[in-house]
């Protein structure tokens, strides 16, 4: 009795290696597969800054304006889901600048509930948290303004989003934004 329970324990064993060996075989090779698509991804999402257009030599009035964004390297349109062109996300290394292309009324609540106090709100709590517990300095911590005009959004200025998670999710959440904007507006 007691060697049919030993027998049978060694074999559960045995299967639960070879399963455990298997999966870590899937996990890497998943792992793999998640960094090719990674990698295709940032081809096909960041336009290169030697393929962007060139401008007139001109200090951009981001410069103008007293920000420090660093040097801009991509320029990323979103557009809606039937290919309208929404906004323009310009990248620097260290922001972002947010161009709407549509009437963006700055209190429309997609924007202030979702976009502002979710979104921006949200990275920059977090990072305040993280300079209060000393693992952040605070000119590296994420801030934002919004830029209104005529009660219009101007541009969203996004400084130190630090990741390229961040500038993903800030991305697709303006999409959804800006998409549920005009669809209010019966556009």
């Amino acid at each position: 009795m007691e060697s049919v329970r030993v027998r049978r324990l060694a074999e559960a064993k045995s299967y639960l290696q070879r399963r455990i060996e298997e999966l870590e075989g899937e996990v890497e090779l998943l792992k793999l597969l998640l960094s090719l698509v990674d990698a295709a991804l940032s081809r096909e999402s960041f336009t290169k800054a030697a393929e962007l257009p060139r401008e007139a030599p001109a200090a951009p009035p981001e410069e103008a304006e007293g920000l420090d964004l660093g040097a801009k390297i991509s320029e990323h349109a979103v557009t809606s889901r039937e290919g309208r062109e929404l906004a323009r996300v310009l990248v620097y290394e260290r922001g972002l600048i947010i161009k709407p292309l549509i009437d963006l009324p700055a209190d429309s609540p997609p924007l202030r509930s979702f976009f502002v106090a979710k979104i921006l709100e949200g990275y920059k709590r977090k990072d305040g948290e993280m300079v209060k517990a000393g693992k952040l300095a605070e000119d590296e911590a994420f801030d934002y303004e919004v830029v209104e005009e005529g009660g219009l959004v101007k541009e969203i200025r996004v400084l130190n989003y630090r990741e390229r998670r961040r500038f993903d999710e800030i991305r697709s959440a303006l999409r959804w934004t800006l998409q549920r904007v005009l669809e209010r507006m019966g556009g």
